[in-house]
């Protein structure tokens, strides 16, 4: 166990950096535990106070969490961090997997009201002083290790348009392009999609195999794209076929 230690936690959000807190306080009960409310001012104070440890989270104004993180770590490569996200997108892995230093210990917790994960993530990180990554966050590594991924997760974005209903005109307005380069677009990401072979929908689900529709809703939720609880606002019915098939709430 630290002593006398001095931790960081920038965040946007006050109830969560107040939650962060609040779990940092009743592990280490005699340290300091100074608040940053964006990645810029989190830069500055971790230049001024050379913490151990800091809670980070990506997505912030100003300033995002790895441009902030790259920053810290030039100036001081062993100081661990702790990206604690509401997402877990391939740009923010594969970002990440190229800022971090080899002197580093780190860590990628997608957020929760779990106060149990995030003391867990941050034992790991500061007592055994070993990496903690999700297990979705690895799958998403795994992923990106895999020479047959062929969609990008901005093809997948603008099929997920396509699946919550947004009509092609939307979708041109939304991607400033034309109703027919929508259409021609989703056409040739559709036929892509069909011919993936990244994964394979189980024979015994009792729908067809390469349902464009089913296999989008499964890939977004896997990479990040989309929220469960988003999702389940739009289709509930496909969440339920897919948490059932995949357990992918879990």
């Amino acid at each position: 166990m630290m002593s006398k230690s001095r931790f960081l936690i920038i965040e946007d959000v006050p109830a969560l950096r107040e939650h962060a807190k609040t779990v940092l306080a009743a592990l280490y009960k005699d340290s300091e535990i100074h608040l940053a409310e964006n990645g810029a001012d989190g830069v500055r104070m971790a230049m001024s106070l050379a913490p151990q440890f800091i809670i980070m989270d990506i997505s912030m104004p100003e300033m995002n969490g790895i441009k902030a993180a790259e920053q810290i770590w030039s100036n001081d490569k062993n100081v661990s961090i702790l990206f604690w996200s509401q997402y877990h997108r391939e740009t923010y892995v594969r970002s990440l997997g190229k800022i971090v230093p080899d002197e580093a210990i780190h860590g990628y917790l997608l957020k929760s009201e779990s106060s149990e994960k995030l003391a867990e993530a941050v034992n790991k990180i500061v007592d055994d002083q070993v990496p903690y990554i999700d297990p979705v966050v690895q799958r998403v590594q795994s992923r990106l290790k895999s020479k047959d991924q062929t969609l990008t997760d901005s093809e997948y974005e603008t099929l997920l348009d396509i699946t919550v209903g947004l009509t092609d005109r939307a979708i041109a307005a939304r991607r400033h392009i034309s109703v027919r380069g929508v259409q021609n677009r989703l056409s040739m990401l559709l036929n892509k999609l069909v011919k993936e072979e990244e994964f394979h929908l189980k024979e015994s689900c009792g729908m067809e195999i390469f349902n464009p529709r089913t296999r989008i809703v499964f890939h977004a939720l896997q990479r990040g794209l989309i929220d469960p609880d988003e999702l389940s606002l739009l289709d509930e019915e496909a969440l339920d076929w897919v948490d059932e098939e995949y357990d992918i709430k879990s």
